[in-house]
Formats: C-alpha cells, structure tokens, sequence
C-alpha cells in the first residue's frame, strides 16, 4: 500500500508514510484504516516526500466531500502533510483551503516544521 501508518494511542498521534503514486483510492484507504483504528481524532504527519499526488480537480471534490462527511461524524485531528514538490505543496494547500472549516490540514517541506505545528495545535 503507498500509504503506511503507525498509531501511537498513548499520544494520540499518526505518523504516516506516502510512496509512490497516490491515488483518490490509496487516501480514502487511508481514511477508512484511521477510522477503524479509531484515530481519526489524532494529529497526524504525513511524511510524502517523493509521493506523487495522481489525482484530478474531481478527485479533490471528492476528497473534500468526504473530509466534510467524516468531520459530522467525529473530530478530525489536525494534519501536517511534508512535501517536496510545487505540485504537492499547492494540491496539499488547497485541500486546506477548502476544508478549513471543518479540519486542520497543512503542507510542510520539512520534518521539524511540521511536528512543532502539530504539537501546538494538536490536542492538550
């Protein structure tokens, strides 16, 4: 799978790996596994550095609807996505943009960065 995690209940804390292509389907995956854990309500840093986001402005849509579906269900923790492309960091900032309301989501280009924000937004 492109997408791999671990789950620290202790610290309420996700620490994802994305490989390769990632795909609507490889997310929604994801998504479906955090539910089921149940971590969903956890931080999360996603380390997708080298991952390729293989995805269309629909897929986005989708994604989107699905982050709003899932946010009336439970809290959703914030998530730090580290990235070193253009193409990722733009595709990881309008996710953010448009699920602002209901979900913490942030692009990062590096390790340290994104783990001091989720330390300071993440749950007390």
């Amino acid at each position: 799978m492109p997408i791999t995690a671990t789950y620290d209940h202790q610290h309420r804390r996700v620490v994802a790996t994305a490989e390769g292509r990632i795909t609507l389907d490889e997310i929604r995956s994801h998504l479906e596994e955090e539910r089921q854990e149940p971590a969903l309500a956890f931080t999360e840093v996603i380390d997708a550095r080298g991952a390729i986001p293989d995805f269309s402005a629909a897929d986005v849509r989708v994604m989107v609807a699905w982050l709003r579906w899932l946010a009336e269900r439970t809290r959703l923790g914030a998530t730090a996505v580290i990235v070193d492309s253009d193409f990722a960091f733009g595709i990881t900032r309008m996710i953010e943009v448009l699920v602002e309301d209901v979900a913490l989501v942030k692009p990062f280009r590096d390790k340290l960065s994104a783990e001091l924000w989720l330390d300071h937004v993440g749950p007390k």
